[in-house]
């Protein structure tokens, strides 16, 4: 049974982006456009990692942090990830309560390291 990470982004080219690239490294991926919802599809879905967009629209990421923390019981590893730059997105994963953080330009290969660097801490 592979690892599950649920991906949320709304720009469809870096979800397409970095889906692929867990897939290729073995994890089972749900990908969501939408942070609308999010809570929910972690529910049903119960992966070990989520990797959430600080730039959301309608529903900032580091509230939707806010709202996985307080709502799932199974607490999966939560990383946020953004084009701002590592000081500011250090920052807002630290207010927000996330395990982790990194930079969209880092790439897809530094993604699937960061998701597994998450997994080997359990």
């Amino acid at each position: 049974m592979s690892d599950k990470v649920l991906l949320v982004d709304d720009d469809p080219v870096t979800l397409k982006l970095f889906k692929t690239a867990l897939e290729k490294a073995g994890f089972e991926v749900m990908a969501s456009s939408e942070a609308i919802g999010t809570t929910n599809r972690a529910k049903e879905f119960a992966p070990q990692v989520i990797l959430m967009d600080v730039m959301m629209p309608t529903l900032p990421g580091n509230k939707i942090v806010k709202l996985l923390k307080d709502k799932l019981p199974s607490r999966p590893f939560i990383i946020m990830y953004s084009n701002k730059d590592e000081d500011e997105l250090k920052k807002i994963a630290d207010e927000c309560g996330a395990d982790d953080y990194i930079t969209k330009t880092s790439g897809p290969a530094a993604v699937v390291r960061k998701v597994r660097e998450c997994l080997d801490r359990r």
